[in-house]
């Protein structure tokens, strides 16, 4: 399986045009092996799925990044290809999120919840099988990334920098004064949660790419703590879409099924409230998240690696 993290000797000295090559070959290396997996084996793994999402949103992160070096037509193809797949992809997988969370909680509950808990998962499945057919529609078109690879130029856009070192400071400080912003603005409405995950989201992909032009403190204690965030916003993300589903359930159920109901609203209410309960532990989560954050957030400039030049100019 292609690993889908780290982009390795991608140093400041280097060339953007090399560095994008080799971000978005390995980017979208992980798209294309994962598409067909999630297409035509998704319950033997569901982990398939899972690394289809995060390999399209990871390789639409290096899009974006090195944007200046396509040409406005394979850019804009690329970039509609890789929502088509993160869109089906992220449907499919928001349903296995729910099945299992489902599956974990169901396990210690009292008799009269499981009708509910039946009617979940029935309900459930039925979505993600919905869903899978999508995925399915959306794969029939396998993902050709010969055409960007071979499209790829020096930046055309004027003052763009060349080198990579320059580039990872500017996208680097951009994001994280971005996600600062969103952190200090932080008014404890979920909308604005969630666009701070987005931020984190942005951050953490663009690291990944950028590691190997910073000394190890970069990626052994900043890109960590932005890890760890983005573990407690997910959890508050899974919480808060089983919470909305939940609800839109709950209503109908009631207005046209009042004697099922009666039998339903065990289980199906007790998990509502479990997730409610969730939602607000990793919210208070965060907030010490940012504490620490604040502390512990070293200036870029300082943990960029001196001097590095790429191998072939070097020797």
């Amino acid at each position: 399986m292609a690993n889908g993290k780290w982009i390795s000797g991608l140093i400041p000295g280097m060339p953007v045009e090399d560095a994008a090559r080799k971000a978005l070959e390995k980017r979208l290396e992980v798209v294309c092996e994962y598409l067909p997996l999630a297409v035509q084996a998704p319950h033997e793994d569901i982990e398939h799925v899972h690394q289809l999402r995060v390999g399209t949103r990871r390789a639409d992160a290096a899009l974006k990044i090195f944007g200046d070096c396509l040409p406005r037509k394979n850019f804009q193809s690329l970039k509609k290809q890789l929502k088509r797949v993160r869109k089906a992809a992220g449907e499919a997988r928001d349903w296995d999120v729910f099945l299992l969370g489902l599956s974990e909680w169901s396990q210690k509950r009292p008799p009269a919840d499981s009708p509910g808990l039946d009617f979940l998962r029935g309900h459930a499945f039925t979505q993600r099988q919905l869903a899978q057919q999508n995925l399915r529609d959306v794969g029939a078109k396998p993902l050709d990334n010969s055409e960007v690879l071979n499209a790829i130029q020096a930046p055309t856009v004027p003052n763009a920098p060349r080198e990579l070192g320059p580039l990872a400071l500017n996208v680097l400080a951009d994001l994280m004064d971005g996600l600062d912003r969103g952190i200090a603005a932080d008014t404890g409405d979920y909308n604005h949660l969630h666009q701070i995950r987005i931020s984190g989201k942005k951050l953490r992909y663009a690291m990944e790419i950028f590691a190997d032009c910073f000394t190890p403190p970069f990626r052994e204690k900043m890109y960590p703590a932005i890890e760890a965030m983005q573990e407690l916003l997910g959890n508050a993300n899974d919480s808060h879409v089983a919470q909305e589903r939940l609800s839109d359930l709950r209503n109908p159920l009631k207005l046209t099924c009042p004697d099922d109901w009666s039998r339903l609203r065990p289980g199906i209410e007790r998990l509502l409230q479990s997730h409610r309960q969730r939602l607000t532990a990793e919210r208070q989560r965060f907030r010490r998240w940012c504490q620490t954050w604040r502390k512990t957030r070293q200036p870029l400039a300082g943990l960029l690696v001196p001097n590095a030049q790429p191998a072939a100019e070097s020797a």
